[in-house]
């Protein structure tokens, strides 16, 4: 533990160093924290440069709650919002070194008040294997095995997956979701492949 929050404050500094942007190298089965404190909301782009997954949190300095969370694939990006009161986790659970780049952006407590209507729920894979999914315009999460990732979606927005080389709707979101629902990722795709023929 001691290890990664000395990490985390070297990378800390080193980010700063380098005006936000920087490429982390995250050591085989090794956690890394992320903490811009000065900071009211960041935006973390990461993009990985490896061909290996790593699981991404955010989660609360008080007690380690997970506010959100998901896989970042092979050669996969996205943005993520951190509040002050939390942190970024950067998770590899390879054996591999997996190579980060990483920019970090300013962000006030605007970017959480979104136009439209949006629901949040929750992503959750109950199996043993990874589950890539593609959601369009927001992110490409790689859903890690027996692992939850909370998602903020607006209604109509669709959820796809890759079989046989081609992409498909997994499911798009509408009403019959509710706020703080769990959808079992591995239950509705093996439903929807039985629909399509897979």
């Amino acid at each position: 533990m001691m290890k990664a929050i000395l990490f985390s404050v070297f990378l800390m500094l080193f980010t700063h160093a380098i005006q936000g942007q920087s490429i982390i190298e995250i050591p085989p089965k090794q956690t890394i924290q992320i903490d811009y404190p000065n900071y009211d909301v960041w935006q973390a782009t990461l993009k990985n440069k490896s061909l290996k997954g790593i699981d991404v949190a955010v989660m609360l300095k008080q007690d380690g709650y997970q506010v959100r969370g998901f896989g970042l694939g092979t050669k996969g990006n996205v943005d993520v919002m951190v509040e002050q009161e939390s942190i970024l986790v950067l998770k590899n659970d390879t054996k591999s070194v997996i190579k980060i780049e990483l920019s970090i952006t300013e962000k006030d407590r605007s970017v959480f008040r979104q136009e439209g209507n949006y629901i949040s729920f929750t992503l959750e894979n109950t199996s043993s294997k990874s589950i890539p999914l593609l959601i369009p315009n927001v992110m490409n999460p790689n859903l890690s095995p027996k692992s939850k990732s909370g998602v903020d979606l607006e209604i109509g927005q669709e959820i796809l997956f890759r079989s046989k080389g081609k992409t498909h709707v997994l499911l798009v979101v509408d009403e019959s979701i509710q706020s703080g629902d769990a959808i079992d990722v591995p239950l509705v795709l093996k439903k929807r492949k039985e629909e399509l023929g897979l």
